[in-house]
């Protein structure tokens, strides 16, 4: 099983295309390439956790649309998120904000970018979206917002990858000098 990571697809929300920027003429061709690119990568046993906005509008087309998309599906809330899609029992969990382990890493989850989260200074990952891109990555903490990355859910292994390539990884989330695993 795979963990995965996504925000920000605004199902349904016409004006993302033009604010995005998004390379799509339309809504509908934007919606079906999202879960053709999510399906793709996603197994039916695969864990994703949607970090918020994740569609315009109430619950029945989010219903349609999860139905739609592989993987047990986590949801922690954005601002243009509906609490009938809140409540849709097509999410495993629903919540405002998470902590997780994702292998040996701790993980902190929120629609918003942090400056500083629950054991960043212990080596802790903090995902978020609602930025669309324009907030940058700092030390540990990287927008995994579907424009960022593709339109398509990303691993922590990618964001890692990604943090690595920046330089950011080695000059933050230590502790006395020494890297040490979130909780530990």
């Amino acid at each position: 099983m795979t963990i995965f990571y996504t925000s920000d697809t605004h199902f349904r929300h016409k004006a993302v295309l033009h604010f995005d920027r998004r390379p799509f003429i339309t809504i509908e061709d934007m919606e079906e390439e999202i879960i053709r690119r999510w399906n793709q990568r996603v197994r039916p046993t695969d864990t994703v956790w949607h970090l918020g906005d994740f569609v315009w509008g109430k619950g029945q087309h989010a219903a349609d649309i999860l139905a739609r998309l592989n993987g047990q599906k986590h949801f922690v809330w954005g601002n243009h998120d509906h609490s009938t899609v809140k409540r849709l029992p097509e999410w495993v969990s629903s919540q405002p904000y998470a902590e997780i382990r994702d292998g040996h890493d701790f993980v902190v989850l929120s629609h918003y970018g942090h400056r500083i989260w629950n054991k960043a200074h212990y080596g802790a990952f903090h995902l978020y979206g609602h930025s669309h891109g324009s907030l940058p990555p700092q030390g540990r903490s990287h927008d995994v917002g579907t424009n960022v990355w593709d339109y398509r859910p990303v691993t922590l292994a990618e964001v890692k990858e990604r943090l690595a390539a920046l330089g950011l990884l080695e000059s933050y989330g230590v502790h006395h000098g020494q890297e040490t695993r979130a909780g530990e």
